[in-house]
């Protein structure tokens, strides 16, 4: 069973690019301060694609040491043996796994995205997620294709959607009820009792996490009107992400300098760095629109 809200960690890197596990540690605090149990590792806000598959078993490691509650980790690769690797190592320190469909190939069958997911969830003995997000991947998970997929493989419990159709959200739920969806839509936490989703996962919204962990547990309380209210200042906060002209990685990197002074920016490239300007308007939004003392409230579990 997934824990929502689950929070898609960033990567932190140092001036040198080399990933600080540092930054990485108090980062980690920070979730667990806020309240968050359960957190993906190695995704795309985690720069996965920048990171070499040793780098990407470290930080599950790193992880696994500091983190003691429910860990994610990303395995899926382009090549299947990358992905099965990943997998593979997922298995002895993780307690769950993602895999997105092989990126980077044109127009691919669904037969193949099909075998390709066969051959990788071969190897798992802990809980997986099918990773939808077409806007990286250029293809949508077939919800009959996972609705087989998971008849095959039993560790397949879930699907984590951050693709930006609805009804599409609604074939996984209908053709595959057993399993779990998880929506990647920072907008929608209020409402995923109405829409039938499991849960939520956030990467940009890391930084506040405060909020969809409140919102979260106003939902679990039944607490509608209280929902809402986090959730307009969440929405406030995407809001103003989506109108400063960088990556969402590179936003989420900038945002926690203003959480954790002294947190590092930097991405690798192809993305780039938000310049000092920019983090400066960063942080004096945080500091002056985004209030978070008082919201966050650890689960005693």
């Amino acid at each position: 069973m997934m824990v929502s809200p689950v929070v898609a960690v960033v990567t932190p890197f140092d001036s040198r690019l080399r990933i600080d596990f540092g930054a990485l540690g108090a980062y980690l605090d920070l979730l667990a301060d806020a309240g968050v149990r359960s957190v993906l590792v190695n995704g795309t806000t985690g720069e996965f694609a920048s990171l070499t598959v040793a780098e990407r078993s470290t930080v599950v490691e790193f992880c696994r040491e500091k983190w003691p509650w429910q860990l994610i980790a990303h395995a899926g690769a382009s090549a299947a043996a990358d992905a099965v690797a990943m997998v593979e190592h997922a298995n002895d320190h993780a307690d769950a796994l993602a895999l997105i469909a092989p990126f980077f190939f044109a127009g691919v069958d669904v037969d193949g995205v099909e075998r390709f997911f066969d051959q990788v969830l071969a190897s798992t003995r802990i809980p997986a997620l099918l990773y939808n997000f077409p806007r990286h991947t250029q293809l949508t998970l077939d919800p009959l294709m996972v609705g087989r997929l998971a008849v095959r493989h039993p560790q397949l419990i879930g699907v984590k959607d951050s693709g930006k159709d609805r009804a599409v959200t609604r074939a996984y739920q209908q053709h595959s009820p057993g399993l779990q969806v998880l929506i990647g839509d920072d907008s929608l936490g209020a409402k995923i009792v109405d829409l039938g989703i499991d849960g939520v996962v956030t990467g940009a919204g890391g930084p506040v996490a405060e909020l969809p962990v409140a919102i979260a547990a106003a939902i679990t309380a039944g607490d509608r009107e209280r929902a809402e209210r986090r959730q307009a200042q969440f929405d406030h906060y995407t809001n103003y992400r989506r109108g400063v002209p960088i990556s969402d990685i590179a936003f989420a990197k900038a945002a926690l300098t203003a959480r954790l002074p002294g947190f590092p920016a930097h991405v690798r490239a192809p993305l780039v760095t938000a310049t000092d300007e920019r983090r400066d308007a960063i942080r004096a939004f945080i500091r002056d629109e985004m209030p978070l003392d008082g919201i966050g409230h650890p689960p005693q579990a």
